[in-house]
């Protein structure tokens, strides 16, 4: 999909975020639509290149605190109020048009993965002056900001998965370095819980992808699918030759097309309810199968331009949850260590899986913690994935 300049992007969500305002109370705060205050987010939020890497570099803990980092917390502290304030709102409508298809204008979720990781800065500054549970809150928004971020189209999606593997990263150092405080844990415990009644939803994501396909395959809308598939470009996947038959179809091609389309679309939805292992591999072949019909199929044409690769996608969705998983059981193992002075031998019972495998994750204690280990493969990297947890 197509993006557009940055000053043509601020003056776009000036102009909703004005839409959005005249649509509430004027006396009302924070607004019944957690969008309104992420678009203001946007558009106050200030950095650049050289900070957005310290940035990242200090709540992975590769760097200390300094002066930069502070500085720009505080320019910033009317952006971070105001998605904290966001992250609180139930409701986030982002006010997308789906009917425009391809040239619909998207939130700017690139400012808005900048202000969570901003968050999660603030955490880790918060949780070096002692304050845990304020430091664990922001955590918390930061996993709230990726719901509300996800639940669109595939981009928002992965946008949303990033977004809550920083702060799932942020809070498996804050509890490698906060004492033992079975109170935290407890209220850490029921909030992460909570969060688990909306879990990420890659069908929303998917069914809303193919009704943009499905919109953009028919006559008048030609050379919008040409633009996608890249026409324009030396790497498109389509020939000269098949972009002549797309400008020259006629609406039957057109019609066996989105069939064809829609009937991909299902197979993928399909695949979403099966185990890890067999979704991956029914996945793969399901987004593959435009490109393997396409010579001798035509109404693969448009699905070979339009399929993303929902495998992969998936995949990322899984380590995402099972990231959750890992940090929901680790808050188990830090509650047991609290309560007997001591990390388990084995692995208690009735755990969050991993979800690669369907199973409980593997267990191991070493020098600066215990580990869990993924039983089931990431397809996608073909690796074991593993967390790492620190006690004091």
């Amino acid at each position: 999909m197509k993006t557009l300049s940055i000053k043509k992007q601020t003056k776009i969500l000036c102009a909703v975020l004005a839409i959005f305002a005249l649509a509430q109370s004027v006396y009302a705060y924070p607004p019944d639509n957690a969008a309104v205050l992420y678009y203001r987010t946007a558009l106050v939020y200030e950095s650049n290149d050289v900070t957005e890497h310290k940035l990242s570099d200090f709540i992975k803990g590769k760097i200390e605190l300094d002066e930069d980092i502070e500085k720009l917390v505080e320019k910033n502290r009317h952006a971070i109020d105001f998605a904290l304030d966001a992250a609180e709102v139930t409701n986030c409508d982002w006010g997308m048009d789906l009917s425009k298809g391809y040239k619909m204008i998207f939130p700017h979720y690139g400012a808005l993965k900048h202000i969570a990781r901003l968050i999660l800065v603030e955490a880790r500054i918060i949780a070096s002056q002692g304050d845990y549970e304020i430091a664990l809150d922001r955590c918390l928004s930061g996993h709230k900001m990726a719901r509300h971020i996800s639940d669109r189209i595939m981009i928002s999606y992965l946008v949303g998965v990033a977004s809550a593997g920083m702060t799932n990263n942020c809070i498996q150092q804050i509890l490698g370095e906060m004492p033992e405080d079975m109170e935290t844990l407890n209220w850490l415990r029921s909030k992460l819980l909570s969060m688990e009644s909306r879990p990420f939803s890659l069908k929303v994501c998917v069914t809303a992808e193919a009704n943009v396909a499905l919109s953009a395959m028919y006559p008048e809308k030609a050379e919008q699918a040409l633009e996608i598939s890249g026409m324009s470009d030396s790497e498109s996947v389509l020939s000269k030759e098949t972009a002549k038959r797309i400008r020259n179809a006629d609406e039957e091609f057109y019609k066996r097309n989105r069939d064809y389309h829609q009937n991909l679309n299902n197979r993928i939805m399909d695949a979403l309810d099966l185990p890890y292992q067999q979704a991956y591999v029914k996945l793969k072949q399901v987004c593959e199968r435009p490109a393997a019909e396409f010579d001798e199929n035509p109404d693969a044409t448009l699905s070979r331009v339009f399929s993303p690769a929902v495998q992969t996608i998936y995949s990322l969705g899984v380590q995402g949850k099972t990231q959750n998983n890992a940090v929901r059981a680790a808050v188990e193992i830090y509650r047991i260590k609290a309560r007997t002075g001591s990390l388990p031998d084995e692995l208690p019972a009735d755990l969050p899986k991993d979800l690669f495998s369907g199973e409980d994750f593997e267990y191991a204690k070493n020098d600066d913690g215990f580990i869990l280990t993924c039983r089931g493969r990431d397809l996608y990297k073909d690796e074991l994935c593993e967390y790492a947890f620190k006690t004091r």
